[in-house]
């Protein structure tokens, strides 16, 4: 029998054989991939129920306050009066372009005729070859003293025609009289008629020679005036001659320093042509902008003019302080600049001093006097108007305040503080009123 007969053959009763075997094995193992997948699941099920009915409730505590560990600052009242910062430019207060009035080769230069040269009040600058004007010189003396000689020679004429005058004037007198006798006389029939007229004949000639001499008085008196005036003539051409001959001499007419230099010894030089500018050294001011608000708090009282301020200059490391005083205020208002501005003068200023005019400086200006003013630091300024004080409790109070000024690192604000009080200065996200702090 084969193999594959044997799987048909039906078995006898209690006889286990190959082909009864095999399916009940196959049966079991498909139940069991089915039961245990669900027997493990159940398992689970229970497991979690037996854990929530046996677990332990925990009931969520309220969560605590919290406490800020702040920085605080305390109030000091005070009456100050600020420092306002700007900024300006040193300006020359005088200048002065230096022309030689005379025209002519320059033949010399004083020592410290140079760029940035510091010269004195009447120091020698540069100096016109004198030659033609010495001669000029020379010539108008000499014709002064032409014109004088002149003079006294018409005086002189003028002195004896006077004299001759008087003379002519007592033979005159003498005439009237023997005339007048002789007319006296021939009304008596003492003389003949012939007598009287030679006598007033001959005093008719002496009346026309006292004529002829005051004609030539007056004359020698018209020339002498003449004369005169050609003294006086010659006086100017003489005295513009000494001042030419002066001028061609230029000398510093106040102490300062030399800039734009442009001329040396043999060039020729024109009337009126610059040779140089001279900045006086103790006339420096400082030029300044004020905003318009600014100048609005500042002009009151007293006004603007007349303020203290500082002007600080700071050269790399150096730092140079000059105190000034605004003198005034600019001739025009430039409503394009956003200020007005004004003129300081430097205050006993050194003569030497390395301030130059185009310098720019720093200027703290004195602003109006602030009453009841507090100083703090920016940090403790929320919204620039909003100050955080702590009051009781250690919780937090806004206070509004008014920023008046800024002075260096600090902020000067009024408001309803007092001394004492507390103004925090830490930031912090939840800084609001009612916040809780402390101070370590």
């Amino acid at each position: 029998m084969t193999p594959r007969d044997a799987e048909i053959v039906p078995a006898a009763s209690g006889t286990l054989t190959e082909a009864t075997g095999r399916k009940p094995r196959r049966r079991l193992r498909g139940l069991g991939r089915v039961l245990l997948p669900l027997i493990v699941l159940a398992a689970a099920i229970a497991a979690f129920l037996a854990m929530m009915a046996t677990r332990t409730a925990i009931l969520p505590e309220a969560p605590g306050e919290r406490v800020w560990a702040v920085e605080a600052v305390v109030v000091a009242v005070e009456t100050v009066r600020p420092r306002i910062p700007l900024f300006g430019q040193a300006v020359a207060g005088r200048s002065v372009d230096l022309r030689p009035l005379v025209a002519g080769r320059i033949a010399a230069v004083g020592p410290d005729f140079r760029e940035g040269g510091h010269v004195a009040e009447g120091a020698l600058l540069v100096a016109v070859d004198p030659f033609d004007f010495k001669t000029t010189r020379a010539l108008r003396a000499a014709e002064l003293a032409e014109a004088g000689a002149a003079l006294r020679e018409v005086e002189a004429d003028l002195a004896g025609a006077r004299d001759q005058l008087g003379e002519d004037r007592r033979q005159l007198e003498l005439l009237r009289r023997e005339a007048d006798r002789r007319r006296q006389l021939r009304e008596r029939g003492a003389i003949s008629q012939k007598a009287v007229d030679d006598a007033e004949l001959a005093l008719s000639r002496q009346q026309q020679a006292a004529s002829q001499r005051r004609n030539a008085v007056e004359r020698f008196t018209a020339r002498a005036e003449r004369q005169q005036a050609a003294i006086r003539r010659a006086e100017a051409a003489l005295a513009r001659a000494d001042r030419d001959l002066e001028e061609t001499r230029l000398t510093a007419p106040f102490g300062g320093w030399l800039v734009d230099i442009g001329v040396e010894v043999g060039k020729q030089v024109g009337t009126g042509e610059r040779v140089a500018r001279l900045v006086d050294a103790s006339r420096l001011e400082i030029r300044l902008s004020i905003p318009y608000g600014i100048f609005g708090e500042l002009d009151t009282g007293a006004g603007i003019v007349g303020r203290a301020l500082t002007a600080v200059w700071r050269t790399g490391e150096t730092v140079r302080s000059f105190p000034a005083r605004i003198a005034r205020l600019e001739g025009e208002i430039d409503a394009a600049s956003g200020g007005i501005a004004a003129f300081a003068s430097l205050e006993a200023l050194p003569a030497d001093t390395r301030l130059r005019p185009g310098a720019f400086v720093e200027v703290r200006l004195e602003g109006p006097e602030l009453e009841d003013a507090v100083r703090l630091p920016p940090s403790a300024v929320f919204d620039g108007r909003t100050v955080y004080r702590i009051g009781a409790d250690d919780r937090l109070e806004a206070v509004t305040v008014a920023v008046r000024a800024r002075e260096g690192a600090s902020l000067l604000v009024q408001g309803p503080l007092e001394n004492g009080q507390r103004i925090v200065l830490t930031r912090f996200p939840e800084i609001a009123p009612g916040v809780r702090v402390t101070v370590p």
